[in-house]
C-alpha cells in the first residue's frame, strides 16, 4: 500500500524550509517508510498526510489567496 504525503525539511545546502510531496510505501506497522537515500542531505522537520501547499515561510509575505496558484485547487471549505 502507497500513501501520498507532504514532507516539510530543511536542506543542508542552506537553512530554506522545503516541502515537497511523495507517494510513499506503508510498512506492516501502518507508517510510511521514508528512503534513507531520500533523507540524505536534509532535516525532516514533518511528515503530512496527503498533499499540502506551504503558503509561507519565515520571513516570506503572505499573499492573498486569490492570488495564489493553488487557490483553484484548495477546497477551502
Amino acid at each position: 500500500m502507497n500513501l501520498k504525503v507532504t514532507v516539510l525539511y530543511f536542506s543542508d545546502a542552506d537553512l530554506r524550509l522545503r516541502d515537497e510531496i511523495l507517494e510513499l510505501h506503508v510498512g506492516d506497522g501502518g507508517r510510511a517508510i521514508i528512503p534513507l537515500s531520500y533523507k540524505e542531505g536534509k532535516q525532516i522537520i514533518a511528515v503530512l498526510a496527503g498533499e499540502c501547499h506551504l503558503l509561507n515561510r519565515i520571513g516570506d509575505r503572505v499573499l492573498p489567496l486569490s492570488s495564489a496558484s493553488i487557490a483553484a485547487e484548495v477546497d477551502f471549505e
